[in-house]
């Protein structure tokens, strides 16, 4: 997986979103055959839409409903079109999974979508996303690395590869210089506290403070989950 800067991961191609939770889940899916991997995703289905019940008391409580019938749409083929539900849907999976994950979504995915950023352009090679801000992230949770659509994950090609929570920072670094977006999870704050706790930083000129609070917002959640991804480095 070069083009993406892992050179000692493979991208293994699966079927859909629930394929990836099933391989994740399960050791015996991926030396599955076909028969029997949707015997497992068939029983995965069920056993997921009863666990979220469990949503009830997370950040996902309103969704519950959504991503329970989200669940079903894509297990029958027809996941949900709109952008938002199907975030939701991937996010609440990560969630019920116990695990973190990255979305990759190319540049050509991105061009078949209506909701394409325009910060983007043509030059962009595409979007990297999270199921939930980094922020928070445990350094003991597993990070996985997904196609956005659910089309391949990528897996270590042997056991000496450094595990993905501990190369995580460096690796977002090399996408972002190297023709990537990055979305980062903006703060939730009024423009002054924004400017407040941005201009403590080395990168800060007077000038940023004439920047619109979006931008803002962007820019400190990104530099809150650098400083919270460079504490996994003394792990």
């Amino acid at each position: 997986m070069a083009w993406l800067g892992l050179e000692t991961y493979s991208a293994v191609p699966v079927t859909g979103i629930l394929d990836v939770i099933a391989w994740i889940r399960d050791p015996m899916f991926s030396m599955a055959l076909p028969t029997v991997r949707s015997t497992i995703v068939r029983d995965l289905v069920t056993v997921l839409q009863t666990e979220t019940d469990t949503l009830a008391g997370s950040s996902f409580a309103r969704k519950r409903r959504r991503i329970y019938d989200s669940i079903g749409a894509a297990f029958h083929g027809t996941p949900p079109l709109d952008d938002a539900a199907w975030k939701d849907l991937v996010a609440g999976l990560a969630h019920l999974t116990q695990v973190n994950m990255v979305f990759v979504r190319d540049s050509k995915n991105l061009e078949e979508t209506a909701d394409k950023p325009e910060e983007l352009g043509g030059a962009s090679k595409g979007l990297i996303g999270f199921s939930s801000n980094p922020e928070t992230w445990s350094h003991e949770m597993p990070v996985w690395i997904v196609d956005w659509h659910g089309r391949w994950l990528a897996i270590p090609k042997d056991s000496d590869s450094v595990p993905t929570a501990n190369r995580i920072l460096s690796w977002l670094g090399h996408l972002e210089t190297n023709g990537w977006v990055v979305d980062w999870p903006p703060v939730d704050a009024t423009k002054e506290a924004l400017v407040e706790e941005l201009s403590q930083g080395i990168t800060w000129q007077s000038t940023h403070a004439k920047l619109k609070k979006d931008v803002l917002a962007t820019r400190l959640g990104r530099e809150r989950i650098l400083r919270a991804l460079s504490a996994w480095e003394k792990h």
